[in-house]
């Protein structure tokens, strides 16, 4: 992986984490967001409001993916990221956790990159990452 892709996925999954942070803090919980990396290399924000009050999780997911698909395609961005909430086991995790997924596309990168960040947010509003990892989808 060359410096520049790993630095873009770095401040993907930096921001990512940084905000998602910030929401569960805040109000323990978040609807999905994005973040992309434009074709200069400047990270910015990126949130999809939806005409509902309280949409879907997955019909705000959908619409992050066209937005940011066409803006790759246009190559606008060269980077983007999906992040959202799920609940996960695996060989470490045998009951059900919560975790921030990140589901990152890079021009330069054959598939989707897909990180696994598990949480535990306590009563006390006190947040614990625990060991992440990741997979890619060709």
């Amino acid at each position: 992986m060359s410096p520049k892709v790993k630095g873009d996925i770095e401040k993907l999954i930096g921001y990512s984490i940084d905000f998602a942070e910030t929401l569960l803090l805040g109000s323990g919980e978040y609807y999905p967001f994005g973040s992309k990396i434009s074709s200069s290399g400047e990270l910015t924000p990126l949130s999809y409001f939806d005409e509902e009050e309280f949409p879907e999780s997955q019909k705000i997911i959908n619409g992050l993916t066209s937005v940011f698909e066409d803006a790759l395609n246009k190559k606008e961005v060269r980077a983007y990221c999906i992040a959202y909430d799920v609940r996960v086991k695996n060989e470490k995790y045998d009951a059900a956790t919560d975790a921030l997924l990140l589901s990152i596309k890079h021009e330069d990168v054959e598939g989707r990159l897909t990180y696994y960040y598990p949480y535990e947010l306590g009563n006390n509003k006190k947040l614990e990452f625990l060991e992440p990892w990741g997979e890619h989808e060709n």
